[in-house]
């Protein structure tokens, strides 16, 4: 199950990307730009400074549960969804202790152009509805504060990938390989070069995806990362 969705993160990253976002909608975190509050909170992972506590996790929890629970049916397997959510939790505070190092922003113009465009929030003409906006935040018991700090956080980390993609190109002795491992001596011009165009593609968001997570490691080591397994 594991393969399965590190797979569909690959080959399908917008997907991936709005479900993890419905996933984490109620999510919020409090704590802030530089760290935690001094409330002593029971927590389960300690990032740095940061803390993520046991009712932030539990929320994610429960919304990965009802989503995984869905899609995997009997091949549900608990454990694993656990896991799942720890690390995407690690991670995100990962993303955003580089987005502090780059000194990246979200202004109030690409926040507000950010929930202004989300289909969630449009009426049947395709436009804006501060109704539904509203509806969404009381449904998930949020204020309009904690949501928009998510989405500011989600605009950094978008950045942070943005700005280590930028410049990514296969180089043309890859681009020899991609093409050589086409076999098919049956496909005609026109869709062979169809194929030669979707095989590259794919072979670039792979390499853009490795340097991602070389990225990400690097950040991974350079910080201090206690988990509290057993308070999962």
């Amino acid at each position: 199950m594991l393969k399965i969705l590190r797979k569909g993160a690959i080959e399908n990253p917008w997907l991936y990307r709005t479900i993890m976002f419905l996933i984490a909608a109620t999510f919020v975190i409090s704590m802030g730009w530089w760290g935690f509050s001094e409330r002593k909170e029971p927590y389960v992972a300690q990032i740095d400074q940061t803390r993520i506590t046991l009712a932030q996790y539990n929320r994610y929890k429960e919304n990965a549960y009802r989503y995984y629970r869905d899609l995997f049916k009997e091949n549900f397997k608990e454990d694993l969804i656990k896991q799942l959510v720890i690390n995407s939790l690690v991670e995100r505070q990962l993303w955003l202790k580089l987005a502090r190092e780059l000194r990246l922003s979200a202004g109030v113009d690409e926040l507000k152009d950010a929930i202004t465009r989300d289909v969630t929030f449009h009426d049947d003409k395709g436009r804006f509805n501060p109704d539904r906006y509203r509806f969404f935040l009381s449904r998930n018991h949020i204020t309009a504060e904690e949501f928009e700090q998510s989405v500011r956080e989600d605009l950094l980390i978008d950045q942070v990938k943005l700005v280590l993609q930028n410049g990514i190109v296969l180089t043309d002795r890859e681009r020899v390989d991609v093409k050589a491992s086409m076999t098919d001596p049956k496909l005609t011009a026109e869709k062979r070069l169809e194929e030669e165009t979707r095989t590259v593609q794919e072979a670039l968001v792979q390499k853009q995806q490795r340097v991602l997570m070389s990225a990400l490691n690097r950040i991974r080591a350079a910080t201090k990362i206690d988990i509290k397994n057993q308070a999962l």
